[in-house]
């Protein structure tokens, strides 16, 4: 897996739905003919500027082998990926669960990037009793809801606390009693806006100007200038690269002082943005809310990780690996998902379930999870997790005050 994607060379990993992950580290590391134990994982695969599956793979790799390694689970049966690709389509990626919950001895499915994916998907996650867990979608929806027992758990940002902090950030460090909200047209942006109207009061921000755009839409020209004509002192945005690419050239390409300042959702970190952007992002000021980097972070797993994702995919250094999140996300996910395995002595879907409620304490790479869930709160993290960083020319994150 080339997880690095430079120029050019940007090409998406198309995924054969239910292809298993085979690597020769996998069949050294077990020696065991006893039947694996499937984790499954639907990406987004098909979107040719999307880096997320690829990191969300390379975390849940690196936590497969490390479990194989040290015995695998029940008694030594391996852990092995299962993995399909949704393309960014919601009936798609509806449908591919559906499928991998046909695969024997599968004993969850992990979400990605695409929120409005995942909340699609929660009836059939209920229906079948197949844990679902979210490790890069923020809409608040994929946990809160009315099924019970709640089959989504999340090891990610939630745009209740995370929306919430881009508020602060705006607040606090622009220093905008005026701000803007580009949010597209899809529960996630529907999630953001909850938090916009409940919790803006409270940091002195008036959102004056709130717009809804669709996927695809080629301009935000018209919006901007809405935004400027209202008084408008800094922008939230909620998208991922390709919306983001189209707005940060668009403000590139005004005179400096119509340059507002950019607090982003984490949508355009899962993609190639430097490459789409290009120069311009010289231009602007973005600031872009993440849960983890692996920048100056001494956290032992954290550095195990950065370690075995360079090795694997043969970058230079931490701040090479694109799609930080996404990685440690799917990491720590995988092995709270191990633990539960061990926990419920089985390969049951409802007793892992159970199970997943109830952990021990662990050390992961992004936090202490003490316990990650309970019955009541099914969200790993929180915003004392959030950090922001910008988005340096060669696509690096870099941790910013």
């Amino acid at each position: 897996m080339n997880y690095k994607y430079r120029g050019n060379e940007v090409k998406a990993i198309i995924c054969v739905v239910l292809s298993v992950i085979a690597s020769a580290s996998h069949s050294q590391v077990t020696g065991s003919e006893q039947a694996p134990i499937y984790i499954g994982f639907d990406g987004a695969y098909g979107q040719k500027t999307n880096t997320a599956p690829q990191a969300i793979e390379a975390g849940m790799i690196v936590a497969i082998d490390e479990i194989n390694q040290a015995g695998g689970v029940l008694n030594g049966r391996p852990l092995k990926l299962i993995k399909s690709d949704n393309k960014g389509v919601t009936a798609r990626g509806k449908d591919n669960f559906i499928e991998l919950s046909q695969q024997k001895d599968i004993v969850a499915v992990l979400g990605g990037k695409y929120s409005p994916i995942s909340v699609e998907t929660l009836p059939e996650a209920h229906r079948l009793k197949l844990p679902l867990i979210s490790v890069w979608g923020s809409a608040d929806q994929i946990t809160d809801h009315s099924y019970k027992p709640s089959y989504s758990f999340r090891v990610s940002l939630k745009d209740e606390w995370g929306v919430e902090a881009m508020i602060e950030r705006i607040a606090k460090k622009y220093i905008a009693k005026n701000a803007c909200a580009f949010l597209p047209s899809t529960s996630w942006g529907r999630s953001a806006d909850n938090v916009i109207k409940s919790k803006s009061s409270a940091y002195g921000v008036n959102f004056s100007t709130i717009r809804w755009y669709n996927w695809g839409d080629s301009s935000f020209t018209q919006a901007y200038k809405e935004c400027l004509d209202a008084g408008g002192k800094a922008l939230l945005f909620v998208g991922n690269e390709k919306e983001g690419a189209i707005l940060f050239k668009e403000i590139a390409a005004l005179p400096a002082i119509k340059r507002l300042p950019i607090v982003s959702h984490w949508g355009v970190s899962g993609g190639a943005i430097h490459e789409l952007v290009g120069d311009d992002l010289g231009k602007i000021q973005v600031d872009v809310i993440q849960t983890f980097s692996f920048i100056n972070n001494n956290r032992p797993k954290a550095r195990y990780l950065a370690e075995q994702v360079k090795k694997n995919n043969k970058l230079e250094s931490n701040a090479d690996i694109l799609s930080p999140v996404g990685v440690a996300q799917a990491y720590d996910a995988v092995h709270l998902l191990a633990l539960a395995i061990q926990k419920a002595k089985s390969s049951n879907r409802e007793q892992i379930r159970n199970a997943l409620e109830e952990l021990p304490e662990y050390k992961g790479a992004i936090r202490d999870y003490a316990p990650a869930f309970t019955k009541e709160n099914h969200d790993a993290l929180s915003k004392k997790n959030v950090i922001f960083v910008s988005i340096a020319r060669n696509g690096n994150l870099v941790p910013i005050e």
